[in-house]
């Protein structure tokens, strides 16, 4: 069961007519949709008084209160007991997924400069799969272990060998960085490279920056997937809270940053030219 949160405020009305909205009363109602095995609770709150009292969804909202679907621009009272799902897990594959298929297009892949920026080893089986492409691998990484596990079974099975390192500044000499995760610190990019990253980072990043990924979302979850919430947020839930792990084997159909937008093919004839 996933369950959703929609505010809805009406137009403020004037005069008699506002003082009869707010005699009203704000109403609560819910939804239940199904597709695909994954069952949606919809809590629509219509607001007349301009306000969210959440006492009043204490009860269909139930025990998911801590990690409920909802817009961003909701904010919950920290002693609510209210929380916003968030999960990177599902962006995180679109990020690799997607770096894969460039790899793929790659003719010069064995030449291209390519560094995993993963601090907390989130992603240490990736290696395996980018180094059947490329030969010249660098993992950044604050977790040695995993990364060490993951190239040990790459030299076992491929034959191939990676450098990982905690050094940051080996990220300047590579042509693709991936990060599987949001890079929350500034890097030491050159402006030549090109970044794939699971989103937006807050801080600057040098070079060609692309995060945000388009992909199709399979039939029937576009029909109960609220409106204000993106496909990516909402397949975000369904592969986590709803265990639609088939959701992980997506590949984005594009990828953009501020400006730029490229399919695999583009960004990997884009690509070749470095080498």
């Amino acid at each position: 069961m996933i369950t959703a949160l929609s505010v809805r405020i009406p137009e403020q009305k004037k005069g008699l007519r506002a003082f009869a909205s707010r005699l009203r009363g704000d109403r609560v109602e819910v939804k239940t949709s199904s597709a695909r095995g994954v069952t949606l609770r919809h809590i629509i709150y219509t607001s007349y008084s301009g306000e969210l009292k959440l006492e009043k969804t204490f009860d269909a909202v139930g025990a998911q209160r801590s990690r409920i679907l909802c817009s961003e621009r909701l904010v919950f009272p920290r002693q609510s007991g209210y929380r916003r799902f968030f999960s990177t897990a599902f962006s995180s594959r679109l990020c690799t997924n997607f770096a894969l298929e460039v790899l793929s297009a790659c003719k010069n892949a064995a030449g291209l400069r390519v560094a995993i920026y993963d601090p907390a080893a989130y992603c240490a089986d990736f290696l395996l799969s980018v180094l059947e492409h490329c030969s010249d691998v660098a993992v950044v990484t604050s977790c040695f272990e995993p990364y060490s596990c993951a190239a040990r079974r790459a030299l076992e099975e491929l034959g191939a060998a990676a450098m990982i390192t905690k050094n940051r500044s080996e990220l300047s000499q590579r042509d693709l960085i991936i990060a599987p995760q949001r890079i929350a610190e500034e890097l030491p990019l050159s402006a030549d490279s090109v970044t794939l990253t699971a989103s937006k980072p807050p801080e600057k990043t040098a070079g060609t920056l692309l995060y945000s990924y388009r992909f199709k979302m399979p039939n029937g979850f576009s029909l109960i997937k609220p409106k204000e919430l993106s496909e990516e947020y909402f397949c975000s839930a369904l592969y986590t809270i709803g265990e639609q792990y088939e959701l992980g084997s997506i590949v984005p159909l594009t990828v953009c940053g501020v400006r730029e937008e490229y399919d695999a093919k583009t960004l990997a004839k884009f690509l070749d030219k470095r080498i």
